[in-house]
């Protein structure tokens, strides 16, 4: 990660499990994220949607926009109670674009990238652009 992202820093690491912060900037802001991911072991089923890095955006917060077609988030995972307690949906965990041996800085920071570069653009146009379908059926603020 340090050689391709150096402003992506490792900020834990235990055992399998690393957790990297810092900003990408994909057009007009500065996002600051948290990539979390923990490498399987070989004895484990291997299962994608479990498995895939955690990423969430750490600031500026991601803003919803309700009434939208696409959701008022679109392409994240809902994790806790809040609106926007979200991690990052990047590809179809049903297909063979991703597995937990591909290198996080060859996939998913690319990835979080396309994502952020989509959402820039919905806030802009109330387009999404990015590819991909939507995993979670999107939530009402409240929910």
């Amino acid at each position: 990660m340090a050689d391709r992202w150096p402003l992506l820093v490792l900020a834990t690491r235990e055992g399998a499990s690393a957790t990297w912060r810092g900003p990408l900037r994909p057009l007009l802001q500065t996002f600051q994220v948290e990539i979390a991911f923990r490498a399987p072991s070989l004895i484990e089923k291997l299962d994608n949607r479990r498995m895939q890095p955690r990423v969430k955006i750490l600031t500026p917060p991601l803003r919803p926009r309700r009434g939208d077609p696409e959701g008022q988030l679109p392409h994240v995972y809902y994790i806790g109670r809040g609106p926007l307690d979200v991690v990052l949906c990047m590809f179809d965990p049903d297909s063979d674009e991703w597995s937990p041996f591909m290198s996080v800085a060859e996939t998913t920071v690319p990835w979080t990238i396309d994502w952020l570069t989509s959402y820039e653009g919905w806030r802009a146009t109330r387009t999404w652009t990015g590819t991909g379908k939507q995993i979670e059926p999107p939530r009402l603020a409240g929910e």
